[in-house]
Order: structure tokens, then C-alpha cells, then sequence
């Protein structure tokens, strides 16, 4: 009884700090996209539009978890291994293996509950699946692969090119090179080890399994005849940053070729790579499109970034300053600013600089913009 009275007496003490969480986390991914609990992963998270963006690199950003279970953290005191990894810009690396780093059998893991803060327990983000949308982070299982018949799997299913993948093989159901007469099924299951032999957009660029690409090509093997190949895309393929490919193409081999896997009825294995949604170009508007010092000036932004929760503007003219916060949601923010009653005494004035901010501290916008002059 004395243990539950203390739960409860932590979690009412803490409720004030999550209260405080500020900004959604703007993607999270691990490396591998599939893992197995007791082998280690890289968890990465984009703060952009947290409080922890451009957070300080002596400030540090660390984990604070509850599930799968208690690892027994400090708070204000973490230890090395919940602290994360500064990649670069609001990028962070969270590096563990965990099964040990919850005390939980491998088996029992599902997911990941927690939240982001700074080293002294500050700047708080979360991921859970209480967000909106949830965002915590889920163990892709292997129940699909080994089904009967499965044989190739891949997660996450809309991935990208910039992105770690991971394509599951069940070499157990794989196809030989030949089906003619009786094709022999499953022979690559043992093979010494497998190897991909892969290519992009009906192998127009390809990666071959050959002495000097075993490291590269070389699957993990997972257990029971199941392989895993991680990679990401363009990093992979060489591909070029404006590159968009359409489709992956692959066969599976031993690094010597004396195994073979390929597809039902002995065909190259094909994934269509997602198409990817383009995000809208922010829009930036005035009205009016030309004004005095003695108008109602309305700034619109439309179409914001995932991460912009929120603008402030800071107005000078002269030496006049004008400071205020956009009202609305992400989709569209505005202010109005009543230059009229803000400039009366602002003397004679020919422009103002309009600097626009948003909730990282970004400058989204800087303008020179010049007055209509009014006859006396």
C-alpha cells in the first residue's frame, strides 16, 4: 500500500511539468526501422517547433520513460545512456538496447511511452499515445513475415527516400532462379548467409552483391530463416538530392550466388516506393497591398510549416517599435495593427521594417516596406 500511496504521490507531482510540454515532436524514426528488443536501436527525434529546438548544446536533452517499464532515472540527474546524441540542427539520436534498458524481457516490449527534456528536467515534449495524433513509438512485429507463404515485408510502409527501411525476407518461401519442373522452395533459408542484389527504378541504378559490396548487401539475420535488410534509399543507391525514384527492385542471393530467393514464380522482387506528398509553400500576405502610416495594416500567413504553432511581429519605424502575436491556427495566422493610433506621433516616416518570428525563434519573414505619403 505504502509503494502505490508513493506512485500516485510522483505522478501528482510531476502532472504540473507534462502540463507545461510545449510543441508536438515533428518526426520521430528509428534506425532500424524493425528490431528486435535486445538489439540495439537509434531512436531520432526533430525538435523543430518544440521548446527544445536550438536548445543549447551544454543544456543537453535527455529521456524521461515510463513504459515499457521503470528504468529507474533521476530526475535532474540522468544517466548516460538516457541522454541523447546532438546529429545536427534540432536533430537528436537516442542510442539503447531495450531490453536492458528497461529491465523487460524482449518479448514484452510493444512500444515506447515518454518525453524529451532538457538535462535539468526542462523544455518538456512528449511521445505518447495520449498526443494528437499519438506519437509513441511502436515495435513492428514479425507475426506478418512468418506467415504462410509470406515472403517479403517491409516497414514503414509509406518510408521515404531519406529514411531508414527495412525489408523483412522469409527465406523459408523464397523462389529459385528457375521454375521450371519442381522449383525447390526455401533453399536459400541454408545458405551460408544472404545477400541483396538490388537496384532502383527497373534497375537503372544498381547496387550488386559481389565481393566488393558483401559488407554493404550483407541482411541480418533475425532467426527461424527470417533476414532483414536496413538501409536508407538515397544514401544506398547514391541517388542524386532532386532524384524521385518510383520502385525498388531485388533479388536475394548467398555472397557466392550458389543460394537464390526470388519472388512467387521465380520473378525479381518489386516495391513501389510511396509517393510522397508535397507540403504547401507557406504564403505571405499584406493588405493592403499599399498603405500609410494612418491604415489598418492586416498581415495573413497561410499554409504553414507542420512546426509553426504560432508568429509574433516586431515593427519598426523610425524609432517607433510595434511588437505583437499572430492570432489563428497553422493554417492560416493573421494580425491586424492599427498603424494609425501606433504612429501618430511617429513624425514623418517614408518605410517600415516588419521582421515576422515563429515559435522556434526562426525569422520567417524581414521587409523593407515603403509608406504611401499622404498630402498635408
Amino acid at each position: 500500500m505504502k509503494q502505490q500511496k508513493f506512485t500516485i504521490l510522483i505522478a501528482a507531482l510531476l502532472l504540473p511539468l507534462l502540463s507545461l510540454a510545449q510543441g508536438r515532436i515533428f518526426e520521430i524514426w528509428t534506425q532500424p526501422a524493425v528490431f528486435n528488443a535486445d538489439e540495439e536501436v537509434s531512436f531520432f527525434f526533430d525538435l523543430t517547433g518544440t521548446d527544445l529546438a536550438e536548445v543549447a548544446e551544454e543544456q543537453g536533452v535527455c529521456v524521461w520513460t515510463w513504459y515499457p517499464g521503470d528504468p529507474g532515472e533521476t530526475w535532474g540527474n540522468p544517466s548516460e545512456v538516457s541522454q541523447l546524441t546532438h546529429v545536427e540542427g534540432n536533430v537528436w539520436r537516442w542510442d539503447l538496447v531495450p531490453s536492458e534498458f528497461y529491465g523487460v524481457a524482449p518479448g514484452d516490449i510493444d512500444a515506447f511511452y515518454g518525453q524529451l527534456q532538457t538535462h535539468a528536467g526542462n523544455n518538456i515534449v512528449l511521445f505518447a499515445p495520449d498526443q494528437d495524433p499519438p506519437n509513441h513509438i511502436t515495435m513492428y512485429g514479425l507475426n506478418t513475415i512468418k506467415e504462410d507463404g509470406a515472403i517479403l515485408d517491409y516497414y514503414p510502409k509509406q518510408f521515404s527516400l531519406d529514411r531508414p527501411v527495412s525489408v523483412l525476407l522469409n527465406a523459408n518461401h523464397t523462389y529459385p532462379d528457375d521454375c521450371s519442373g519442381d522449383p525447390a522452395i526455401g533453399e536459400l533459408a541454408t545458405a551460408p548467409n544472404v545477400h541483396v542484389h538490388s537496384g532502383i527504378d527497373n534497375w537503372s541504378v544498381i547496387v550488386e552483391n559481389n565481393p566488393d559490396n558483401l559488407a554493404k548487401t550483407e541482411l541480418t539475420h533475425m532467426g527461424d530463416g527470417i533476414y532483414r535488410w536496413d538501409f536508407i534509399p538515397r544514401e544506398y543507391f547514391g541517388l542524386a538530392d532532386d532524384y524521385v525514384a518510383t520502385s525498388i527492385n531485388a533479388v536475394f542471393a548467398s555472397s557466392d550466388w550458389a543460394y537464390i530467393g526470388k519472388n512467387v514464380d521465380c520473378t525479381d522482387f518489386f516495391i513501389e516506393v510511396p509517393e510522397q506528398e508535397e507540403m504547401p509553400i507557406p504564403e505571405l500576405n499584406f493588405f493592403p497591398s499599399k498603405f500609410s502610416k494612418k491604415d489598418i495594416l492586416c498581415i495573413i500567413r497561410s499554409d504553414n510549416e507542420p512546426y509553426v504553432t504560432s508568429l509574433e511581429y516586431t515593427i519598426t519605424a523610425g524609432s517607433k517599435t510595434i511588437t505583437g502575436t499572430f492570432e489563428g491556427s497553422n493554417s492560416k495566422l493573421s494580425a491586424y495593427i492599427n498603424l494609425a493610433g501606433e504612429l501618430k506621433d511617429a513624425g514623418n516616416i517614408d518605410k517600415i521594417n516588419v521582421v515576422l518570428t515563429d515559435n522556434t525563434g526562426r525569422t520567417v519573414s524581414e521587409n523593407d516596406i515603403p509608406l504611401v505619403q499622404l498630402n498635408d
